[in-house]
């Protein structure tokens, strides 16, 4: 470790707190997947000085040292300027870089080297989904659904920036993110390599647990407010609807994933017993 000054970076770069930064690392840290350059990696973790003895820390500072990310030792007040002085960093920030997302080609060759591969396998697809935290809520439930990936739109789509990862619970280093031009030509190769496509909308007529999932699925989770693009639709192989209470009008998008995600998981389960 050593004392180095940083200059500022901006809080969308960062994850921070010791919880958060550890959840991290020991997903990096699970990863057994043989392309490796799709993952979000962390190139610097800044400590302050000082800290209290805590399991967290050291655990931090092991997986640390076994994934090669350096580890600075800084004043305090460094970290209240990578992160704003509001947040309750702990002591603890972590600089994110960019997930290096894979090609769609590059993803389906990688899918066609797991074992599984002609098995019930599910996929996850954010149409214009622009909120970090639903894209991180998305990714993370995907992860524990053992979704293979997630693609996304290069426009129409958050980044992968520290606030998707904070809110992922370190679920980003572990699931490959493939980002596509179109969305529409992401689909249709899908369907190639022998995937379905569910597409979630509030106005389908089959409610979520009436379509047998036990397939090659791919899921896709529309924007906020504006659900699915009509070309996605129209692309989709189903639609299917989440059924809604009177007084509710829509369910936060990373929900409504993690309800069919999770259908999936269950109806896969019933078909292995």
């Amino acid at each position: 470790m050593s004392n180095i000054k940083e200059s500022s970076h901006s809080e969308q770069e960062c994850i921070f707190g010791r919880n958060v930064v550890l959840a991290f690392l020991e997903q990096a840290s699970k990863s057994q997947l043989d392309v490796q350059n799709e993952l979000s990696q962390l190139d610097k973790i800044f400590l302050a000085q000082g800290l209290q003895y805590d399991k967290r820390i050291e655990q931090i500072k092991h997986l640390a040292k076994e994934q090669a990310v350096p580890i600075v030792l800084c004043e305090k007040q460094q970290l209240d300027k990578l992160v704003g002085s509001q947040s309750r960093h702990q002591g603890v920030v972590a600089r994110i870089s960019q997930a290096n997302a894979l090609t769609l080609p590059e993803f389906l060759q990688s899918l066609g080297q797991l074992k599984d591969t002609n098995k019930n396998m599910l996929i996850a697809m954010a149409d214009g989904i622009q909120d970090p935290h639903n894209l991180g809520a998305i990714i993370r439930t995907a992860l524990a659904a053992d979704a293979k990936g997630l693609i996304v739109c290069n426009r129409r789509s958050a980044g992968t920036t520290g606030t998707v990862a904070k809110a992922s619970a370190g679920a980003l280093a572990h699931l490959p993110i493939v980002k596509v031009k179109n969305l529409v030509n992401a689909i249709e190769e899908l369907k190639k390599f022998g995937f379905w496509i569910a597409g979630l909308d509030a106005e389908a007529k089959e409610n979520y647990f009436e379509h047998d999932l036990k397939l090659p699925l791919a899921v896709v989770i529309g924007g906020e407010g504006k659900g699915l693009s009509r070309l996605v639709a129209e692309h989709c192989d189903f639609l299917l609807r989440i059924p809604m209470g009177s007084k509710s009008e829509s369910l936060n998008a990373g929900v409504a994933a993690g309800i069919v995600f999770y259908e999936y998981v269950r109806q896969k389960m019933c078909e292995e017993k």
